[in-house]
């Protein structure tokens, strides 16, 4: 038999038998739930701020594991309807309001500005890159508090939100989708693990799990709520119905279900989020178990509502957190900045200052409002490269100064009232490699169509596979080391690109590598010998050995008058031929 949909029991035991912090305050709750029994009427709402850590291995934003912004913020909002009990929403079902609300974090531990939501590569963690994370001791992955050291910020002022690729080698499949803590550990574990595609209600995302009825299944187990069939062996009548079962008594005696349908005891609640019933069907919380997870926050997990997580450092606060690329094999380079803002509202626009190798160049204004909490990107002009190596700064401020209430405007910009994270620092290489471009039109059945190109060992530099059906063109293009490759194109079906596909394949200076013209039928698989040249000429030259200009295989490619100095008169020469055609 699998492993159950949720991690939390066997989490749960085994921390309760190894830890005396957790065991502590397990037995602090359990007392106070028996002395206070809250009246069930005139609640508050209680704010608990909460912070994401999306723990992926390598992806970029919004590819497989590395989910996007918009994805959590979706995992956000169904949370709270399922809380609030939100008329008209997936919430709005046949339990109770529970009065409690879940707000991404507006600052960081050390009282700088964020959007909540945080991102760390966990393959650094040995077994994280083939297992994901481990739910338990005895189970394979990594191990969670390795991880989860990597980024938390401990449980006492925040939720914490981990979200990753595996729980116990599962591929992101069937078995644990989830697991949490019914109380404070004391240590990095404290908090909600979930599965990327059971996660919100956009995004990536399997089938079954569309609803982000995970999470508040799992933020349930965090507030102190146990199984609705927790200890619990038959349909017999509890003797004492806040000591047995799920220590609630408003939920009905009860052994795991499955099904929408039929309960495996009688009056059985099937819609119960603590159950194991299809998410489709779960909408309950009691009111008693409203009454549990309040008794929760006003106790042991006290000091969530006294946090300042939720409270905004400053109301405008744009930060460049990431630039596009590392490398590049042209000389020159189209920067893609992506900056965010981590204020409350919305920024008028932002100005960015780059500065290479020392040398600052002209600002460039983006008009465009940039929303809270979220990240655009922001191309910016192309420039000519100094060196095979160069190092950039970059400083985001506002377009029209400090006020984002008014219009922006076009000159040098403000800082924002949080000026010490508005510069990233980045080194660029240069690699002179071969740029190559591929344009692909598949066939109908374009799922039968895939690519690679292969060094001379037979190992893979670049590919493309996964496409969809129906004649539709991809291009993709990918930096090749200089040498001869070859040029793998495969058909599953065994007819090629017979219906109207074609294929061709360029170079950096446009010749063309590989064709195969529309309607070919070349069977299961073809190959192509495609060579790689040296880089492609920098402006103003004629190419290496012809006495005009470097040679641009040597280790500093801005040097365009070949004097072993990149200078003011290298400049002068890109500015005397910008614009002058490249031939006859």
């Amino acid at each position: 038999m699998g492993l159950p949909p949720c991690g939390t029991d066997a989490a749960h035991q085994e921390l309760l038998g190894s830890s005396a912090f957790y065991a502590a305050r397990q037995s602090t709750l359990e007392g106070a739930w028996l002395e206070e029994q809250p009246l069930l009427e005139d609640f508050e709402v209680l704010e608990v701020p909460v912070v994401v850590h999306v723990i992926h291995r390598g992806s970029p934003v919004g590819v497989d594991e590395n989910i996007s912004d918009a994805q959590v913020l979706s995992a956000l909002v169904a949370l709270n309807e399922d809380f609030r009990k939100v008329a008209g929403s997936n919430g709005d079902g046949l339990g109770v309001d529970v009065f409690v609300e879940f707000v991404l974090a507006k600052r960081t531990p050390e009282g700088t500005p964020t959007t909540g939501i945080v991102r760390v590569d966990g393959t650094v963690v040995p077994g994280y890159a083939s297992n994901g994370m481990a739910s338990s001791s005895f189970l394979p992955g990594a191990d969670q508090v390795a991880v989860k050291s990597l980024t938390t910020w401990y449980g006492d002022d925040y939720l914490n939100v981990f979200v990753v690729p595996e729980i116990n080698g599962n591929n992101g499949g069937g078995g644990v989708q989830g697991f949490s803590y019914t109380g404070p550990t004391g240590d990095a574990r404290d908090g909600v693990t979930l599965l990327y595609n059971a996660f919100g209600t956009t995004g990536t995302l399997k089938p079954g799990r569309t609803l982000n009825r995970t999470l508040t299944h799992e933020v349930g187990h965090h507030l102190s709520l146990l199984h609705t069939f927790y200890d619990t062996d038959d349909c017999g009548t509890e003797s004492d119905c806040t000591t047995a079962g799920d220590r609630v008594c408003d939920t009905p005696v009860t052994l795991e279900n499955g099904t929408c349908s039929t309960g495996t005891c009688p009056g059985a609640q099937l819609e119960n989020y603590l159950d194991y019933t299809p998410t489709s069907c779960r909408n309950t919380f009691t009111a008693g178990q409203r009454a549990r997870m309040r008794t929760c926050l006003e106790t042991v997990r006290s000091s969530l509502l006294e946090s300042l997580g939720a409270v905004p450092v400053v109301d405008v606060d744009l930060r460049p957190v990431a630039v596009d690329a590392t490398s590049v094999c042209t000389p020159t380079w189209n920067a893609v900045l992506s900056v965010q803002n981590q204020g409350v509202l919305p920024a008028p626009g932002a100005t960015v200052h780059r500065n290479v190798n020392g040398i600052p160049l002209s600002p460039v204004t983006f008009l465009d409002s940039i929303p809270a909490g979220t990240t655009v990107d922001l191309a910016l002009p192309e420039v000519l490269l100094l060196g095979t190596s160069t190092s950039w700064t970059f400083t985001v401020a506002l377009a029209d100064g400090t006020d984002p209430t008014s219009g922006p405007g076009t000159g040098p910009g403000t800082p924002d009232a949080f000026p010490t994270n508005d510069t990233l620092t980045h080194v660029l290489t240069y690699t002179g490699d071969d740029r190559w471009h591929l344009a692909l039109t598949t066939d109908f059945f374009g799922t039968e169509t895939s690519w690679s190109v292969l060094d001379s060992t037979g190992a893979t530099l670049w590919s493309g596979d996964g496409y969809g059906f129906g004649e539709n063109t991809y291009l993709s293009q990918a930096c090749i080391p200089p040498g001869c490759h070859t040029l793998v194109v495969q058909d599953s079906g065994g007819d090629g690109m017979a219906l109207g596909g074609s294929l061709t394949l360029t170079n950096a200076t446009g010749d063309t590598l590989a064709h195969l013209a529309p309607g070919t039928n070349f069977g299961t698989s073809v190959t192509f010998d495609v060579c790689a040249s040296t880089p492609p000429y920098f402006p103003g030259t004629s190419g290496p050995g012809d006495g005009d200009g470097p040679d641009p295989c040597s280790s500093c490619p801005g040097d365009l008058n070949g004097d072993g100095l990149v200078q003011l008169n290298d400049l002068l020469d890109f500015l005397i031929a910008f614009g002058q055609p490249c031939g006859p």
